[in-house]
C-alpha cells in the first residue's frame, strides 16, 4: 500500500512541477523568463522544505485524521490556484 502511495505520489508530482513551471515562466516578459525560473524553483525548495515537517508537528498535537485533513486542504488550495490560473491565461508576448 505504502509503494503504490509512492508512486501515485510521484506521479501527480510530475505532472504539477512542470505545468506550474510553464506557467510561472509564461506570465513574465522573455528576458525575466529565467529569473522567474530560477525564483520558482527557490520557493519551491523553501515550501517543501517548511512544509516536510509540518505534518509531524500537527501529528504531535492532534490525531492522523487532522494531518489528511490539513493534506487535503493544501491540495484542494493547488487546485484553486490551477482553475485561477487556466481561466486567466497569460497574455501574449507583443
Amino acid at each position: 500500500m505504502a509503494l503504490v502511495a509512492s508512486a501515485l505520489t510521484g506521479f501527480g508530482f510530475s505532472l504539477v512541477y512542470p505545468g506550474f513551471g510553464v506557467e510561472a515562466v509564461r506570465r513574465v516578459p522573455p528576458q525575466s523568463r529565467g529569473l522567474a525560473m530560477g525564483a520558482y524553483t527557490a520557493f519551491l525548495d523553501l515550501a517543501q522544505g517548511l512544509a516536510s515537517p509540518a505534518p509531524g508537528l500537527i501529528a504531535t498535537g492532534a490525531r492522523m485524521n487532522v494531518v489528511f485533513l490539513a493534506s487535503a486542504v493544501t491540495v484542494l488550495c493547488a487546485v484553486l490556484v490551477a482553475a485561477w490560473l487556466m481561466r486567466h491565461p497569460a497574455m501574449k508576448p507583443l
